[in-house]
């Protein structure tokens, strides 16, 4: 039960679970930016004077896939014992919900891009994981920030 007195401890994570996340996210952000990084701007020019992808690029997106097992297992994981009491709460409802909704599209577009074989579909759904991604950055790291201000809690929503 929340009450406003230890509604700011409600959804908190331990510090190893924390640093778990982050382990997880900055792998998949990095593996992310670079692979988008060389696909858009870096070719290499072979001996016949084609451009070809980077070699690292497939690396990159083996280490991607890798990372994203873990990260849908957490973001389950994190329902249980993060987002629902959080959202009972009436913690961080939009950061929260925002980056939720993100991660959501990202699980299922990263799906689709794993199962879909049409290219002029892949292309369109890997705008669509990517341009997902890039504000989830950004909405994850407010919510970040934004952990130890919250609205206390009185009254009838107090005793959900």
């Amino acid at each position: 039960m929340a009450t406003a007195a230890n509604n700011r401890r409600v959804g908190r994570l331990t510090r190893s679970r924390q640093l778990a996340i982050y382990w997880v996210a900055g792998t998949l952000l990095v593996t992310g930016l670079v692979w988008l990084c060389f696909f858009y701007f870096v070719r290499v020019v072979d001996q016949f004077g084609f451009d070809n992808p980077h070699p690292l690029q497939g690396y990159l997106l083996i280490g991607h896939a890798v990372a994203a097992l873990p990260a849908v297992w957490i973001y389950g994981f994190l329902w249980q014992i993060h987002i629902k009491p959080g959202w009972k709460a009436n913690r961080q409802r939009w950061s929260g919900g925002a980056f939720w909704s993100l991660v959501l599209l990202m699980i299922v577009s990263g799906y689709a891009l794993y199962y879909i074989g049409d290219d002029a579909v892949r292309d369109w759904v890997s705008v669509t994981h990517w341009l997902a991604g890039i504000p989830a950055l950004v909405i994850f790291l407010v919510h970040i920030r934004e952990k130890d201000r919250g609205p206390a809690i009185t009254g009838a929503a107090a005793q959900d």
